[in-house]
Order: structure tokens, then sequence, then C-alpha cells
């Protein structure tokens, strides 16, 4: 799907506002080497997130809300897939990459490897759009996922 504004956000400037808890991961059934802990998160950090794209979710996303995503095992990646939303809206994550592994990490989206830095903010229409990740290599991968329910009217607005 192409966007009419950027995906990507480089060296996100509120990058340092987030506040990790990464002491209750849950190991993702999906795939291996993968696991995720679910954030809380001051509520202005996580509209600054959706802002960056012109973006007002309605709410948090209700099933994995906001969380951080860990891959820490050679060859981890997350799997190509959609997520579920309610009729009317798009699940939709913006997304910072906290660590980046030497080898691979990078978003890839509707068949297009985005290529991402540590940082960097990031824009996926989670339940419109195939998203991935590339397989990582000789060191793990850390992001931060803010997640949201975005009207879809908000949405057609920056498609082309």
């Amino acid at each position: 799907m192409k966007l009419k504004i950027n995906r990507v956000v480089k060296k996100w400037k509120h990058v340092n506002k987030i506040k990790i808890n990464n002491e209750n991961f849950i190991k993702n059934p999906a795939t291996f080497g993968r696991r995720f802990a679910i954030q809380e998160v001051e509520t202005k950090l996580w509209k600054k997130a959706f802002k960056e794209f012109g973006l007002i979710p309605s709410c948090i996303e209700p099933i994995f809300k906001n969380y951080l995503g860990h891959h820490f095992k050679d060859g981890a990646a997350t799997h190509i897939h959609k997520d579920g939303s309610p009729n009317g809206f798009v699940h939709t994550r913006c997304n910072v990459l906290l660590k980046k592994p030497p080898i691979g990490g990078n978003s890839v989206i509707d068949g297009e490897e985005i290529n991402l830095e540590e940082n960097d903010l990031w824009l996926i229409l989670s339940s419109l759009e195939n998203h991935s990740s590339t397989p990582i290599q000789k060191g793990e991968r850390f992001i931060f996922s803010f997640g949201g329910l975005v009207p879809i009217k908000q949405i057609e607005r920056i498609i082309k």
C-alpha cells in the first residue's frame, strides 16, 4: 500500500522518553526466538507517536496494546501476517527500533523491506498491510510498539 506521507521518521526525537519494563516477557507462540512484554505508556507520548503521521487514534489497541518486542535468537523473525481490527477502524502501529542487530531486523511491509536504524519510528497499517521482519543474526532486536485503533476515515486521507 502506498502512502501519501513518509512511513519512517528518522531518529525520532521522543525516543528517550520511552520507559521500558522488560520483566514480564511472554513467549510469542507464532514463531521461535521472539517474545513481548505489554507496556504502560504515558498518553502524551502515545499521542506524539501517532501525531508524527497525522493520526489521532480513538483508543489504544485492546489486545496487544503497547509492547516491547524482542527477537533474541539467530534466525528469529516476525512472520508475514495482518492483524485484526473492529469495523470502521484500522489497527495501526507506530514502532520504534530501540536496538538493531548487526544483520537483519528490518521491517517488511507488503513485500517491501524498510531499512531501519536505531531510534527510527515507522508506521504500519497492521490490519491492512501484510507485515513481517527480516531474520536477525549475531545480536538481538528490540522494538517499542505503540498500538492504536484509528478511524478508517483518517487512514483514507493518508493512502494513495
